[in-house]
């Protein structure tokens, strides 16, 4: 029996093993790429003489108690720079109107959400947060996939730059309008400083917070939907045939503009 037993016990623990590297991959990947940007601002930063100054992993709080989660934040006498990282390889394929963006490895494609539209959101809780003092600062959104990730998009982004990480020194340089004067910048300095975290426990409880803030309003949203409402102002949800095939949208359109898609 026991030269049955430990044989089995071993392709057990080893089967148990694999698992859990599989599900740690996907976060050590997300910290590699995490860190690339990161030294890479801080070239920059370092270079720069103090025109450019970075912030990373700031959580923005919201009106409703949830939070906004910014990768990485740069200020200048140009305006900010809110960045939000990407670390997908495979071919990369979308626009700045589709809902999601489509990952090609070999024959495998994953939908993800649009990361032009997750760094706007970004911005609009940020530009609360600020309020109407520096409403005339202008936020640009920067959006970095690592090298390998090739975007295979044929349209041009309006509203974001979507670059890989030795394209960002470039994409700062292209703004040269001076709207933010030294007085104004010291006191945005101090106050993005008021969102970073002082320690890594502090950190690591925001983190938790904002994961499960996430996951409450995924929940919520799922709820309405399989009731029919929609989650964003709570009209009815009808199905709809477009160019891209049948969804369910909402009946308020196009005050509001939220729909599903069936894939």
């Amino acid at each position: 029996m026991l030269e049955i037993f430990y044989p089995l016990l071993f392709l057990f623990l080893f089967a148990l093993l694999i698992k859990w590297v599989k599900s740690r991959e996907n976060i050590w990947i997300g910290k590699l790429g995490e860190y690339r940007v990161r030294k890479e601002i801080e070239m920059i930063e370092k270079t720069s003489a103090g025109k450019y100054i970075a912030f990373h992993d700031l959580y923005i709080p919201k009106k409703d108690g949830s939070t906004s989660q910014i990768d990485h934040l740069i200020l200048s006498e140009q305006g900010l720079f809110v960045i939000e990282t990407k670390n997908y390889s495979g071919w990369i394929f979308g626009d700045e109107k589709s809902k999601y963006w489509t990952q090609v490895i070999y024959k495998r494609k994953e939908k993800f959400s649009n990361p032009i539209w997750q760094n706007i959101g970004h911005i609009k809780a940020l530009k609360e947060w600020l309020g109407e003092e520096f409403a005339y600062i202008p936020i640009y959104s920067v959006i970095i996939f690592m090298p390998r990730a090739k975007l295979k998009t044929n349209s041009s982004f309006n509203q974001s730059h979507v670059i890989y990480p030795k394209q960002l020194k470039e994409v700062l340089g292209q703004y040269r309008h001076h709207v933010i004067d030294m007085k104004t910048k010291q006191h945005l300095t101090q106050k993005l400083k008021k969102l970073q975290m002082n320690d890594k426990q502090q950190e690591k409880e925001m983190k938790k917070k904002h994961v499960q803030s996430i996951k409450q309003k995924q929940e919520v949203m799922k709820k309405h939907i399989q009731q029919g409402r929609c989650p964003k102002c709570g009209g009815v949800l009808v199905l709809k045939k477009g160019k891209y095939g049948s969804f369910r949208g909402c009946s308020n359109y196009p005050k509001c503009r939220f729909k599903e898609k069936f894939f």
